[in-house]
């Protein structure tokens, strides 16, 4: 099976940039993200993200990781083991960032480094670096 196939659809496009606001005030924006295999996975799974938008890498303390109504600073992502991801299932990239993004289209970039759960016999997992590459239209 060749996984590089589903990591055209780790970024959401139809979903673009949306900017998160609180009565005017900007906290940052958002980008729609999937599991980029045939099947779902638990969280601890997911052994890194990074996020880039203009060629410029999000540092890591300015990401949160939301899925399924609940939201994890990126270095709890590994010790989520009862926290699934669905097949298909949207989950946004947050960024904080008081001064947002500008109007637009903006290149998106996410990279990230998984293993397959199911492929852990004997110890071992099928370790994977997903990569995808986007223009995004803020909303």
């Amino acid at each position: 099976m060749d996984f590089a196939a589903f990591n055209y659809y780790m970024i959401s496009e139809e979903d673009g940039i949306v900017v998160n606001k609180v009565d005017d005030i900007v906290l940052g924006y958002e980008i729609k993200c999937k599991y980029p295999t045939y099947r779902g996975a638990y969280l601890c799974n997911v052994l890194k993200i990074q996020l880039f938008v203009d060629g410029k890498e999000i540092p890591e303390e300015n990401l949160r990781f939301d899925v399924n109504g609940k939201s994890f600073l990126m270095e709890e992502i590994t010790d989520q083991y009862k926290e699934y991801w669905f097949t298909g299932a949207k989950a946004a990239l947050r960024v904080i960032d008081e001064n947002g993004i500008a109007p637009g289209e903006h290149k998106v970039k996410m990279l990230m480094h998984h293993k397959i759960p199911y492929t852990g016999y004997f110890g071992t997992y099928l370790e994977l670096d997903g990569t995808c590459e986007k223009t995004l239209t803020v909303k």
